[in-house]
């Protein structure tokens, strides 16, 4: 599966199977996504949320013949289920961590390529079932595989931070126990990047998400922003005045020796001299936001 040299096995992200004859409708009724009509050989983005809105997981689902499958960082996974246990009341629903399965990346042939956002969002994208796994591919070109653990490819960290530095070049956010709870899912542009469905009906955090689309406004957005080192997901960003404006969301080493970072800031921040609370400071190259 994949290109030469571009494939490797990526232990950030870990997958969730859902099976039980109401899964389909358990999932939707929880996530931010229309996954009840979801088909075969689809995939989309969703976002799982607080009451409040506020982002506690990102993930990937795609159907299979018998159970969905969710891709989403590891260290959410354990949380993720315990809370979605809870709603399951009734519901012939069963959730579980594959222990069996393995999540790869394959970088796109063009790594210089550039996502341009369309004019609507696009809610769905290509899986793909093959001998070798599964392949789903994302709309910024890059493929992400699952597979079983015996046919997955080895860890290549050089192709790991080259497909973290991939993402965050294009502006597409993940979410990890560090980075959870933090923001509303305008904030990580998920409005644009197809991982809300405004017409699907209700879900946990959906009045909010839906207030901040068509009534108010979200006040931060992502940039890519670059810094002298690799920086923790989760660490915070002040302005030349000691205000906390900003949160890292992911951070890899660039080409240079220095990193590029996505961040979540206020909106005003990108006029201002910004660094992290340690006092490094950090350059915005690209604002991926759209303020109405």
């Amino acid at each position: 599966m994949g290109f030469i040299m571009k494939t490797s096995n990526f232990p950030d992200w870990g997958v969730i199977v859902v099976s039980g004859l109401d899964r389909a409708e358990f999932l939707h009724n929880q996530l931010s996504n229309d996954i009840k009509n979801l088909a075969i050989g689809q995939g989309c983005f969703a976002t799982y949320n607080t009451p409040q809105g506020r982002v506690s997981a990102h993930l990937t689902v795609f159907p299979r013949d018998n159970d969905i499958c969710m891709i989403a960082s590891c260290d959410l996974l354990d949380g993720l289920i315990k809370r979605l246990q809870m709603f399951v009341l009734r519901s012939q629903v069963n959730l579980a961590i594959a222990d069996n399965l393995a999540v790869t990346v394959t970088l796109p042939e063009n790594e210089d390529l550039f996502y341009t956002l369309p004019q609507e969002a696009v809610l769905s994208f290509p899986v793909k079932f093959t001998d070798n796994g599964i392949e789903i591919h994302l709309p910024h070109a890059g493929i992400v595989g699952v597979v079983e653990n015996g046919k997955s490819p080895s860890f290549n960290p050089e192709i790991v931070d080259r497909w973290k530095r991939y993402e965050i070049m294009q502006g597409f956010p993940h979410i990890c126990k560090n980075t959870a709870n933090l923001f509303v899912a305008q904030m990580l542009n998920q409005h644009l990047l197809g991982g809300i469905h405004f017409r699907k009906g209700c879900y946990p955090g959906q009045e909010v998400i839906a207030r901040s689309q068509y009534i108010g406004e979200v006040k931060r957005g992502l940039v890519l922003c670059r810094c002298q080192m690799v920086l923790e997901a989760g660490c915070k960003i002040i302005d030349e005045d000691k205000n906390n404006v900003g949160t890292v969301l992911d951070s890899v080493i660039d080409t240079d020796g220095n990193s590029v970072c996505l961040c979540v800031i206020k909106y005003d921040a990108v006029s201002k001299t910004i660094s992290t609370d340690s006092g490094l400071f950090m350059q915005i190259e690209q604002i991926f936001f759209i303020k109405k």
